[in-house]
């Protein structure tokens, strides 16, 4: 099809769709979002016609609560993947049937569905007999236990970057720049902590001291349900 005839298409339907219109006057009072859409010339001089400005003003709103709306659904969209990803971690858990088992898949879930750079579990030697033979999570360098008291003693997640010391003794990488250290307790409220997990983190925004923490609180009390069952043997 030629411009000459896309032109008198375009001229047609415009003939149509006026003809439309002039048939149902009530056309945009039905439809009054549509309004805020359309761009209309007020002949008002040099001023801006109270009609123009309600308009603009209509058209700011409708632009900021659109906006809102899609931060909404993406942090909907967000949580979900989260929530798949707690289940899946959870499920994995109960099904592992040793202590060498619940460790490897903490470290290969929290680096495969939440980007996870480095990942640490330290725990309390209590003289059990299964703990002797994974020294490698009793083994606690000064630097780190430091870490580790804060955690345990306050009972509830700790965020953000610690010192090159502190990354290198908790991470044994250097290129940690920062981290969610979190205490191995049933709740806040518990006597109890056998521990901590570390998740650390390449990128120094990663983990931050003003972020949320319900989900580590959250993995901390799910993955010390599960160890206890192997630590109070």
């Amino acid at each position: 099809m030629s411009s000459q005839d896309h032109k008198a298409v375009d001229t047609e339907f415009e003939h149509n769709m006026v003809r439309y219109l002039r048939d149902h006057p009530a056309f945009f009072e039905k439809h009054q979002d549509l309004l805020t859409d359309m761009l209309l010339t007020h002949e008002s001089g040099p001023a801006v016609s109270l009609i123009e400005r309600q308009v603009q003003v209509l058209r700011e709103q409708k632009g900021e609560l659109k906006r809102k709306l899609q931060s909404l659904i993406k942090t909907a969209q967000t949580n979900e993947k989260l929530n798949n990803n707690v289940n899946a971690l959870i499920l994995e858990l109960l099904d592992a049937s040793s202590l060498k088992d619940i460790i490897s898949v903490i470290e290969q879930r929290m680096r495969a569905d939440f980007e996870a750079d480095a990942i640490v579990v330290k725990l309390l030697a209590s003289g059990n007999e299964i703990l002797k033979e994974h020294e490698e999570l009793t083994s606690w360098q000064q630097p780190a236990l430091v870490i580790g008291e804060k955690v345990m003693t306050a009972r509830q997640p700790v965020c953000g970057s610690f010192n090159a010391e502190q990354m290198q003794a908790l991470f044994d990488d250097a290129d940690i720049q920062s981290a969610g250290v979190v205490p191995l307790v049933t709740d806040k409220d518990s006597k109890n902590c056998y521990g901590i997990i570390a998740i650390g983190s390449y990128d120094s925004q990663r983990f931050r001291a003003d972020m949320g923490t319900l989900f580590l609180s959250l993995l901390g009390q799910v993955l010390t349900r599960i160890l206890k069952q192997h630590l109070e043997e």
